[in-house]
């Protein structure tokens, strides 16, 4: 079961809950898996990068999900 509810929505795949995506996945499994890896990778990134004068201002919070969800 996949842990997308709306599928009255174009940010879904046509006849499914999976949302479009920049890789084409249409497997919910694996869109999760790829997903996890992401915000596994992110979150490294973030604990490495993370300074005491980092301000965790909307910039900063957009510039990470671009990070996170957003790559090629």
């Amino acid at each position: 079961m996949s842990k997308y509810q709306f599928k009255e929505s174009d940010i879904y795949l046509p006849g499914t809950d999976i949302p479009r995506n920049r890789l084409g996945v249409e497997d919910p499994e694996l869109l999760h898996e790829i997903e996890e890896t992401l915000l596994q990778q992110a979150y490294q990134t973030f604990i490495a990068e993370c300074e005491a004068t980092t301000r965790f201002d909307e910039a900063y919070l957009k510039s990470l999900q671009r990070f996170t969800l957003c790559q090629p």
